[in-house]
């Protein structure tokens, strides 16, 4: 990798220090920011990382310009770079489903229900954009990709460079769900870098991938009532795994495509036969899963429900199911475009009440419970309370 003036002051392990030192800002000052601000907060976040990345240069007497190289691009480096990207983030996709599968706890993450707040429409199209897509696509970049690679610009091996890089992306978005899916497009953007020394085609990257997840998400919390976050649950990865293999069977061609574009000198054809490889896989890998999943339904109940709240402390539609046999049944509810307090019942039809708990508060609320039922008929009711009028809650109920 290209070094920059003064580079013998630059050690790897001030790099590991310099990112210590931004994740201790972070979750101080730019959580606090965040907590008071909110989307004006995460706005001041992302300036500070610049103000540092800046910083760090003039202390070290490193030009701007070496820092944070910015030069014109070729149409093949352009297309390489969206290559590279576009297959990190169907792999990355892949990761996030595997890992809500395998650790079910990180999908009630505060991240998730941050993002979603964020996104929820209250800030304004623009503004969300410019917050979500436009800032950390310069002073993300200009922390990571200027001020931390730098230190290590003087290791020979650039795939060194690269997994380092990886890593420190995906615990700097401090996500157990998203560890893996920001690493892969850490790992990606940082390649960019190290091998065409060029901080607007990984920063434009950057932007291009926050600006389509960050429209999307707006879209989807204006048009349901601000609420964009799904239901998250280890089932519903389970489904998202199949879709996700089947729409990234070609992400393996994509990122060798990416990775023959912008360092052809070392490209080697077999690449593409591993390519080949993986992605029938990938293919085989989404049918199998798409094919169990079906088979392996076996519900109860599988309904969503929406209705408007006229009255607090009245109840919705019952839900009526019978038990062939004795046994513990898992129940889940799933409750979003609501603000109030709801809670969840259920009584057999002669109207003992087996179960009757609060649903959880948040932006998406969520119940799971096991219940010990008997051979008999049964009614689910959903009781909405107080804060509920006017809420036109949609209600996902699964008794399994």
């Amino acid at each position: 990798m290209q070094q920059v003036t003064n580079q013998q002051k630059l050690k790897p392990w001030m790099g590991f220090v310099l990112f210590a030192v931004v994740m201790v800002l972070f979750l101080s000052a730019g959580a606090r920011m965040q907590t008071a601000w909110r989307i004006y907060g995460l706005i001041a976040t992302e300036a500070m990382f610049l103000v540092i990345a800046i910083l760090y240069a003039v202390i070290f007497r490193i030009p701007l310009k070496e820092m944070f190289p910015v030069k014109k691009f070729k149409a093949r480096d352009f297309f390489g770079s969206l290559f590279l990207a576009g297959g990190g983030v169907l792999i990355g996709f892949v990761s996030i489903a595997i890992v809500g599968i395998l650790i079910p706890s990180s999908l009630e993450a505060g991240d998730v229900q941050a993002i979603s707040e964020f996104n929820s429409g209250s800030s304004g199209y623009l503004l969300t954009i410019f917050a979500m897509a436009v800032t950390p696509a310069i002073c993300e970049e200009a922390i990571q990709r200027g001020a931390i690679i730098a230190n290590f610009r003087t290791i020979k091996k650039d795939w060194i460079i690269v997994l380092i890089m990886g890593l420190f992306f995906g615990i700097f978005h401090m996500s157990v769900l998203r560890f893996i899916n920001t690493a892969i497009m850490g790992a990606c953007l940082s390649y960019i870098v190290v091998k065409k020394n060029n901080m607007v085609l990984s920063s434009l990257m950057h932007f291009l991938i926050n600006f389509v997840a960050t429209s999307l998400s707006y879209v989807a919390s204006v048009n349901s009532g601000n609420s964009a976050a799904a239901a998250l649950t280890a089932d519903t990865m389970k489904v998202a795994l199949g879709t996700y293999l089947l729409m990234g069977f070609a992400a393996p061609f994509f990122i060798v495509i990416g990775l023959m574009l912008l360092n052809p000198e070392s490209h080697k054809k077999i690449r593409f036969l591993f390519a080949a490889i993986a992605s029938v896989i990938m293919l085989i890998g989404g049918f199998a899963v798409t094919i169990s999943n079906r088979l392996g339904q076996n519900y109860l109940v599988n309904c969503n429900m929406s209705y408007i709240v006229d009255v607090e402390n009245t109840e919705a539609e019952p839900i009526e199911f019978g038990t062939a046999e004795e046994g513990v049944y898992t129940v889940a509810v799933v409750i979003a475009n609501a603000e109030g307090d709801y809670s969840v019942r259920i009584e057999k039809t002669s109207g003992e009440v087996i179960l009757n708990d609060k649903v959880s508060s948040g932006v998406i609320k969520m119940y799971s419970n096991q219940v010990e039922l008997e051979h008999a008929d049964y009614r689910l009711i959903i009781v909405n309370g107080a804060g509920s009028r006017g809420d036109k809650p949609t209600i996902s109920v699964q008794i399994s």
